[in-house]
């Protein structure tokens, strides 16, 4: 008798007395489960039978993710031109083996850039021709950070008959042909980074797609000006972030619920926007606090439910430290809707947290409080390129990211006035290092919020980007953990959950 192979552990055989009624299915209920997988998982079900086999390739939710390449060439960029040729091989040829008809979703997530331009226009047209619903582009360099100036893929107008169109008339969509009719009517969410458009094509895709609700522009070096105006329009979710061009952003009349947008007085126009409950805002905080305070009517602050301030990233924090100061000194105005309020910076320096607790003691209905400190992560190297005048955002231009030692201080904790928090529920603090400055934040709340339940605490702050290898384990996070178990164990109540991660 011939011996039988052995098999891993992992791909053991296993004797089962029951049936396999999953393959009994129908296959358009196959075809419905396999479609909630990436395409990699979902054509790895072909080697399963016959049975299986061409199911993949009816798949309605074409998810190209690629997360493990993106990882891989984070720790080694010298592949990323290898990767690149793989992915763009695996597109294509997935898609020529694709049967499917209509699509709810089409995903291209990698780092790609005008190189190719051709290949991605391809893969565009597959996507028009099948009535895509929900259509995205990422292709952020490095899968987390803008493309450097001039190397973005430019958004191919003359495949949606805009080349010639003319923006100032009325909208033309009945004079599309059928299939860019039909495309435009069944597109719902629309997310662009690191593509090149103008602010004429994006209103464009607002006015005349009935059913699109969700819009997303990352790091478009084209985009100058861009008007969302009427309650025609659909959207509820908009978010221009990073785009260095922009000069006004006009939203009038509109239902918007989401706002996520650079945020300045000057460039920054919302009239009667009802709906408005989520803004997320991004910024150096003196521009940000500026905004607000006259950009915003305090009309709009009041309905505010989520407030996020994302502080823009510069050489040492400086900016971001001093934006502290200022927010201090600042008279916020009553925000008696808002329920959480996140705020994200690096704080190089030790000093005080407190400042922010005048947009907490504005919020009498706050629930949850978050601070990401990126103090942790340091950015190593400028590309040839950078020009230090040209007023593009440092955090555009990293290159590498290693852990350093935040500065610490002796200094004693500072006190502010009490203020009762009656409804703070949760704190959550990413990037706490055991710094003085974060020990007085947590007595802060310690002391003013009644109702306190659970503070979460961990080390590694929630960085937007990839960050080399895991370091969940290295020694600077294990310092920082040790830290915040010495200050915090003895400090949080029984009845309040500590959660150190």
């Amino acid at each position: 008798m011939a011996k039988r192979h052995q098999l891993s552990n992992n791909f053991a055989l296993k004797k089962c007395s029951a049936e396999d009624h999953i393959s009994k299915l129908p296959d358009e209920i196959l075809v419905h489960i396999l479609s909630f997988l990436t395409v990699k998982e979902a054509a790895d079900t072909s080697v399963l039978s016959k049975r299986w086999l061409p199911l993949w390739t009816y798949i309605y939710r074409l998810d190209f993710n690629a997360t493990k390449p993106l990882n891989e060439v984070a720790l080694n960029p010298k592949r990323r031109k290898m990767y690149m040729k793989k992915y763009i091989r695996w597109v294509s040829r997935t898609l020529k083996m694709c049967k499917v008809e209509r699509l709810d979703q089409f995903r291209i997530s990698f780092d790609l850039n005008k190189f190719a331009q051709h290949k991605i226009d391809r893969w565009l047209e597959f996507a028009v021709a099948r009535q895509v619903q929900r259509l995205e582009l990422d292709l952020l360099d490095g899968g987390d950070l803008p493309q450097y100036s001039g190397s973005c893929y430019n958004f191919p107008v003359q495949h949606f008959g805009l080349n010639d169109y003319d923006y100032s008339a009325q909208p033309r969509l009945n004079k599309l042909p059928p299939l860019l009719h039909n495309f435009f009517k069944s597109l719902k969410v629309l997310l662009f980074k690191s593509v090149n458009l103008t602010g004429e094509v994006v209103e464009f895709f607002i006015y005349n797609c009935p059913s699109l609700e969700e819009l997303t522009v990352h790091a478009s070096e084209t985009l100058v000006n861009l008007q969302v105006v009427g309650p025609s329009v659909k959207l509820k979710y908009l978010s221009i972030w990073y785009c260095i061009a922009l000069k006004s952003l006009k939203i009038c009349d509109t239902n918007l619920v989401t706002l996520s947008t650079t945020l300045s007085a000057a460039r920054l126009v919302l009239v009667n926007v009802p709906m408005l409950i989520e803004l997320h805002a991004l910024g150096f905080p003196t521009n940000i606090l500026d905004a607000m305070l006259s950009g915003i009517s305090s009309c709009l602050l009041s309905q505010l439910e989520v407030l996020k301030i994302n502080s823009d990233i510069t050489i040492f924090g400086k900016h971001c430290e001093y934006g502290l100061v200022y927010l201090g000194k600042y008279k916020i105005p009553q925000l008696t809707m808002l329920k959480k309020f996140v705020l994200v910076l690096e704080a190089w320096e030790d000093r005080t947290f407190l400042d922010c607790t005048n947009v907490i003691e504005a919020a009498p209905q706050l629930t949850e409080f978050e601070l990401n400190n990126l103090t942790a992560l340091w950015y190593a190297g400028f590309p040839p390129e950078w020009n230090p005048d040209s007023g593009i955002s440092f955090v555009l231009l990293l290159l590498s990211l290693v852990w350093i030692k935040p500065k610490r201080s002796k200094r004693e904790c500072r006190k502010v006035a009490r203020c009762p928090l009656h409804h703070l529920k949760v704190l959550k603090l990413y990037g706490y290092y055991g710094r003085t400055s974060e020990l007085e934040l947590v007595r802060y709340f310690l002391e003013n919020a009644i109702v306190l339940e659970k503070i979460l605490v961990d080390p590694i702050p929630l960085a937007f980007f990839r960050i080399e290898g895991e370091p969940r384990e290295s020694k600077p996070v294990r310092i920082a953990r040790k830290y915040a178990k010495l200050q915090l164990e003895r400090e949080v109540p029984s009845h309040i959950e500590l959660v150190i991660l």
